[in-house]
């Protein structure tokens, strides 16, 4: 009997102690509301951006303006995030919050890998998302698509090409960027030529590497195999052209 009071005893009080800590939260929030603790008055004080390197913070900002004023725990963290990745340049947005009145937003930008040389110019990513230009072109050092359709309605601003080539070459493109990163910075331009032939235009003076347009992939191999075969006796660049539209060989023209 006593052991049951006890703990009947027990339960009021850890009843009592939960319904205090839950009034006083309450209290907490309706006070902060009071005096305007937790309300975004300064978008640029109230709101934390990190991980904008390639698009600037005040366009961001500029997005961001609707939520000035507003109570922190109003604030839809889902919106904020399809408002922000509407921009072609960000791929993902994480948002949280850090109370009484801060707004924490993490960005992952989309990098760019290739310039698509059509007018105006457009930029890609890893997964073929095409970017716009914007007069941000000239600050990648990046190989440039020619020789590729034109038509505007192949590339969608924010979305992946529907052009099966430039698909097909920025999956190759992105290849070359993980398996050969030091020929991925060698590459100044990849074009087709007129048999529909991929051909890559290396930057060093330049050296044409005439790839076909079969097995494509095999042939990137072989001229890695053939780079490593120089033992650094030789460069890429000592060759106006290797022609790899052959099997299991290189076809060579050195440089006079």
């Amino acid at each position: 009997m006593k052991r049951k009071k006890k703990n009947n005893i027990e339960l009021i009080i850890g009843c009592s102690i939960s319904m205090i800590i839950m009034v006083l939260i309450y209290a907490s929030f309706s006070w902060s509301s009071y005096i305007k603790l937790s309300q975004l008055t300064d978008i640029r004080k109230n709101i934390k951006i990190s991980g904008s390197s390639i698009v600037s913070e005040d366009e961001f900002y500029s997005q961001l303006e609707i939520l000035e004023g507003v109570e922190l725990e109003e604030i839809n963290l889902r919106e904020v995030s399809l408002l922000l990745e509407s921009n072609p340049y960000v791929k993902a947005v994480r948002v949280s919050r850090q109370y009484p009145s801060t707004l924490l937003i993490e960005i992952v930008e989309r990098e760019p890998v290739a310039i698509l040389n059509i007018d105006p110019i457009l930029m890609l990513d890893r997964e073929g998302v095409i970017l716009p230009g914007q007069g941000k072109s000239n600050d990648f050092i990046i190989p440039c698509l020619s020789g590729f359709n034109p038509a505007k309605e192949l590339y969608p601003a924010g979305h992946q090409t529907v052009s099966v080539k430039v698909k097909e070459t920025m999956e190759l493109i992105t290849r070359i960027v993980d398996t050969y990163p030091s020929l991925y910075s060698n590459i100044s331009e990849v074009t087709l030529n007129a048999n529909d032939e991929y051909v890559i235009i290396l930057a060093d003076y330049p050296t044409k590497v005439i790839l076909g347009n079969i097995d494509i992939w095999s042939k990137i191999e072989i001229l890695g195999k053939f780079k490593s075969s120089l033992q650094n006796k030789r460069q890429l660049s000592d060759y106006t052209y290797l022609d790899l539209r052959y099997t299991n060989q290189v076809i060579a023209k050195e440089r006079v």
